[in-house]
């Protein structure tokens, strides 16, 4: 009996079939989070570029009318194609000092007033992993983002 164990054993020993599913259930974790990641980072890039690109629609249309501030909002949220965007314009003003004034003044010594359009466009990310923050065991930790924002300022002339 205890010879047929021994021949048993060494045949098991020497058996490979079953490690590439060992294998496998091993890595498919690591395999999962890489590709959740790359998901999340991939609509992450595109919600971001829809966030800057209804920021310049509203920058160019803060270049015909800047003292339009609602139709500003609007173009911008409108630019994005998403849903849920938040836009905001701020129009402020400079002398080539480079003091920020109001834009109702004149600048000392008959400078040129520069007149600025900000415009920014926000939008809530919800991530596709369901915790707010992934701890690396004693590596770090990562939070996935909250939201989308893209900003841009332009001179009015």
């Amino acid at each position: 009996m205890l010879r047929s164990f021994c021949s048993c054993a060494r045949r098991l020993g020497f058996d490979r079939r079953g490690n590439l599913m060992i294998e496998f259930a091993l890595v498919m974790p690591v395999l999962f989070l890489l590709l959740v990641g790359m998901l999340d980072l991939g609509r992450y890039g595109l919600q971001k570029s829809s966030m800057l690109q209804g920021a310049l629609a509203g920058g160019q249309y803060a270049l015909v009318a800047p003292d339009e501030s609602a139709n500003i909002n609007t173009t911008a949220q409108n630019a994005t194609g998403l849903t849920g965007v938040t836009a905001t314009s701020v129009k402020f003003c400079e002398c080539v000092s480079g003091t920020t004034v109001a834009c109702t003044t004149t600048c000392s010594g008959g400078a040129t007033l520069k007149t600025y359009v900000t415009v920014t466009a926000t939008k809530a990310f919800s991530s596709i992993l369901s915790v707010s923050t992934l701890s690396f065991a004693g590596m770090g930790s990562w939070s996935p983002p909250t939201s989308t924002t893209a900003s841009v300022t332009l001179i009015v002339p």
